[in-house]
């Protein structure tokens, strides 16, 4: 979203006001929530408190706003641990697509979506009717494409299949007159990205550099990712490390083809082809993508952009690493509408910068499942320069730069993955957890430009809500993921508690499956979250995205049954061994034996009532 320069002064004060002080939790979070179960009645939200550990279940979740956006005022619904998606009352769940079903493009050709969607972006062609979708596709399951489990080499034909599942997938779609969305089949804009092509050429400092040179092929590692205002997509290259290293040593085993030595271009070590930020242009199916090397090299997990007229283009970044930091790159040009040569080159040449944290970085506790650190919750902060020759392996060459105790203090924080920047210029971040510092429920962090300048060098910095139990003073959610906003300044956020921590009895059993909340940023209940939908089994809730009139709500379903190749008795074509049968069945109900598939989800709000509110749909009782 573009921030609006002219957002409420009202907004930054009452912000600013509430700022968590020093050591402690903001005092609303845990008030407003006892209010609200007193509202709610022992027959809703109290019984939900006594078995989940404080849910606002049956709580109506209305955040401060006019009600554009058709999500922002819903019932809370309840934790589950159910291999199903489920939305609140008023709202239906559809799946857009899942992987491996085909798509058509303008000449006809089958493409298959790819495995592990995980950003989403819209792009509008005729408003919210009709828009291209951009999506990422992470990493693949080498189980569930073809059945390996972890032991000796794969072959060509098998390391192939992993290299097609994985880049991007570009889908034109419609909305139907009953809010739906299809996919426009034979469309001239679907296209795909795959792991090994077509190829992207590298622009920048390190452009046609030892290791780097001009091309790549294709893409890989996808996680999130943000778009520009001259209409193109941002692509972040995070996990990109194993793809080159041997199956033995836990790696995809890409170097090798059925045994032999093979492809350097995938080594990290010789070679710099991966982990950068990649633009493609949605709209033109002949164009090439771009791998930025003045935006650094780390494990990127996102992009988001300010502009502000008369200032240099900005774009903040997370490492989605334990013990990682958090970055600024501020173009040498300014964005200019409808100047394309321009545009072309704001992300080719500029500085890139690190933040250097106040008292320091990271939300220390004191016990594993602590919700109050023992860390302050508030300081400052000043924006460090990044050289070009520290590009190539950033937080590495950072980090034996200023040495690991500087680093840990005043650098690292606990796992940057989305920064997104919100409608009034703040930046918000989600810090999603680190069990070297025993944060198990992460926190998301407010971090506000001095003077609310996007160049500026310094800022200021508050964590806006914690994770953990509400009874304990966290804002409901653990481990936040992605963020979105929505018109209404409400913060979206999407969880990514590790699938073998998810209902188990430890520290995240209140919060059973991952999910999606809603957290006001302003009003009567800043900084607290109301559940939105729960994911499947072993899953994360991904990419959150609305359509430009906000009546729809994208998201991506990633990895369902995610810990299936670890378990002994799991058998490749065999659906019942399986742990999730999402989305076609259900494996806690024991409904419909199915092969999972990480899918997109479009959920609409939907006042008659006539779709359904799960995926699978829930079974009619006699």
């Amino acid at each position: 979203m573009e921030p609006n320069a002219s957002a409420s002064v009202g907004l930054e004060a009452e912000l600013d006001s509430e700022a968590p002080q020093r050591g402690k939790l903001s005092g609303h979070t845990r008030r407003n929530f006892i209010a609200g179960i007193a509202a709610a009645g022992v027959s809703t939200a109290a019984t939900a408190v006594a078995n989940r550990g404080n849910s606002l279940f049956g709580e109506n979740a209305l955040a401060a706003g006019g009600g554009r956006n058709g999500f922002a005022s819903f019932e809370a619904i309840a934790p589950s641990p159910d291999d199903r998606f489920n939305v609140p009352k008023g709202y239906r769940a559809d799946i857009l697509i899942s992987w491996n079903d085909t798509f058509r493009d303008g000449n006809g050709q089958a493409l298959r979506y790819g495995f592990n969607n995980d950003f989403l972006a819209y792009f509008p062609i005729d408003g919210s009717k009709e828009g291209l979708i951009f999506v990422n596709h992470e990493y693949p399951d080498p189980f569930f494409l073809h059945g390996y489990k972890g032991s000796g080499a794969k072959t060509e034909a098998q390391v192939q299949e992993e290299k097609d599942s994985v880049g991007n997938a570009i889908l034109h779609v419609k909305r139907r007159p009953n809010g739906v969305y299809r996919i426009v089949q034979g469309s001239d804009y679907n296209r795909r990205v795959y792991g090994d092509r077509p190829g992207l050429t590298f622009t920048g400092p390190l452009a046609g550099t030892t290791g780097v040179g001009d091309s790549a092929r294709g893409s890989l590692g996808n996680c999130s990712g943000g778009i520009t205002p001259w209409g193109t997509a941002l692509s972040c290259e995070e996990n990109y490390e194993g793809y080159g290293q041997d199956t033995s040593a836990g790696g995809y085993g890409w170097d090798q083809y059925g045994g032999q030595p093979g492809d350097e271009e995938y080594d990290p070590v010789t070679h710099a082809k991966y982990g950068w930020v990649c633009e493609h242009d949605p709209f033109d199916p002949d164009s090439t993508g771009r791998k930025h090397t003045a935006l650094g090299r780390f494990r990127h997990e996102n992009t988001a952009f300010r502009h502000e007229p008369g200032k240099k283009f900005v774009l903040y970044m997370g490492d989605d690493k334990t013990n990682e930091g958090v970055y600024k790159f501020v173009s040498s040009r300014r964005f200019k509408r409808g100047d394309r040569a321009n545009n072309r080159r704001i992300l080719t040449e500029g500085q890139l910068y690190i933040a250097r944290w106040e008292p320091e970085g990271r939300r220390r506790f004191a016990t594993k499942g602590d919700v109050e650190p023992i860390t302050d919750t508030e300081g400052t902060g000043t924006w460090v320069e990044v050289t070009d020759e520290q590009l190539r392996d950033t937080a590495a060459l950072i980090r034996a730069a200023v040495g690991t105790e500087e680093y840990n203090t005043h650098f690292a924080t606990n796992r940057p993955e989305d920064v997104e920047v919100g409608p009034d210029g703040s930046v918000y971040i989600a810090l999603t957890n680190n069990s070297t510092v025993n944060d198990s429920h992460g926190s998301v962090r407010r971090l506000r430009e001095a003077g609310n300048d996007p160049e500026a060098t310094s800022f200021r910095w508050s964590d806006f809500a914690a994770g953990g139990p509400q009874d304990q003073g966290g804002a409901g959610f653990s481990s936040p993921d992605n963020l979105v906003f929505d018109s209404e300044n409400n913060v979206w956020v999407v969880t990514d508690i590790s699938s073998s921590a998810l209902n188990s009895d430890n520290e995240y059993g209140y919060h059973a499956n991952n999910a999606i909340f809603m957290v006001p940023t302003r009003g009567e209940n800043r900084g607290v979250a109301f559940r939105f939908a729960n994911g499947p089994v072993e899953a994360e809730c991904t990419g959150p995205y609305f359509s430009p009139d906000e009546r729809s709500l994208f998201v991506n379903i990633q990895h369902p049954g995610e810990l299936t190749a670890g378990e002994e008795d799991s058998v490749f074509g065999i659906e019942r061994t399986y742990t999730s049968w999402w989305p076609e069945g259900n494996r806690t109900a024991e409904e419909n034996p199915s092969l999972p598939h990480p899918s997109t989800v479009v959920i609409t709000k939907d006042p008659r009532g006539e779709g359904e509110r799960s995926i699978p749909p829930a079974r009619r009782r006699a």
